[in-house]
C-alpha cells in the first residue's frame, strides 16, 4: 500500500514511505519546510500524489503547533487527494529504529521525559510522562529526542488502514 507519513511532533520533519525516507532537523519551522521538502521527497522517491493510497501524520506526543502542522497538511492532503487519513504513534516511529528493547523518550516541559518502553516493536510500558533519572532507568538501550522512521511510520499506517482505521488522536506534551 502507498502510503505517504508526515511527522512534525518532534524537533524533526520526517516524511516516509515504504521505498523511502527523510529527516530534516526543523526546529519550530515545519510549517515553513513541509512544502518544499515534500516536492524534493516525492521526486525523489519517484511518487506523485495521485499514486498515493493513504495518508499518515504523527500523532505524538509532540508539542501543539508542531503536531497541528502535520496534522493538518496531512489531513487536508488525503482529503484533496480523496484517500483515507490516519494517525500514527510518533513513538513507535522512533522504537523501530532499534530492533530489540529500547526506552523512547522524548523531552518535555519541567526536565520531564515523555517515554515509552518496546520491544522488536509491541509497546511493553507507557507511554508515559518520567523524570530523567526515571527514563535513564527504562532500558540500557535508549532513545532520547530522535527522529522517527519514516519507513516505520508508513508501515504502521498501511497496517491500520488496511484494518479499516481512520482519524487520529493527538498527544500533546
Amino acid at each position: 500500500m502507498r502510503v505517504l507519513a508526515i511527522d512534525t511532533a518532534t524537533p524533526y520533519l520526517v516524511l516516509g514511505s515504504p521505498e523511502a525516507e527523510l529527516a530534516l532537523r526543523a526546529e519550530r519551522r515545519h510549517n515553513e519546510l513541509l512544502v518544499p521538502a515534500l516536492e524534493r521527497f516525492l521526486a525523489r522517491a519517484g511518487l506523485s500524489p495521485e499514486g498515493l493510497e493513504g495518508v499518515a501524520a504523527g500523532q505524538g506526543p509532540g508539542s501543539y503547533t508542531g503536531l497541528r502542522v502535520g496534522l493538518a497538511f496531512a489531513q487536508g492532503l488525503a482529503r484533496a487527494l480523496g484517500v483515507p487519513f490516519v494517525g500514527v504513534d510518533t513513538l513507535a516511529g522512533v522504537a523501530a529504529r532499534v530492533p530489540g528493547e529500547v526506552a523512547v523518550g522524548l523531552s518535555a516541559r519541567n526536565r520531564l521525559v515523555y517515554a515509552a518502553l518496546y520491544d522488536a516493536g509491541r509497546l511493553l510500558r507507557g507511554p508515559e510522562k518520567l523524570t530523567a533519572d526515571e527514563f535513564s532507568r527504562l532500558s540500557p538501550c535508549r532513545l532520547l529526542d530522535a527522529p522517527p522512521s519514516g519507513r516505520a511510520l508508513a508501515r504502521l499506517a498501511a497496517e491500520a488502514l488496511q484494518k479499516g482505521e481512520r482519524g487520529f488522536q493527538a498527544h500533546y506534551l
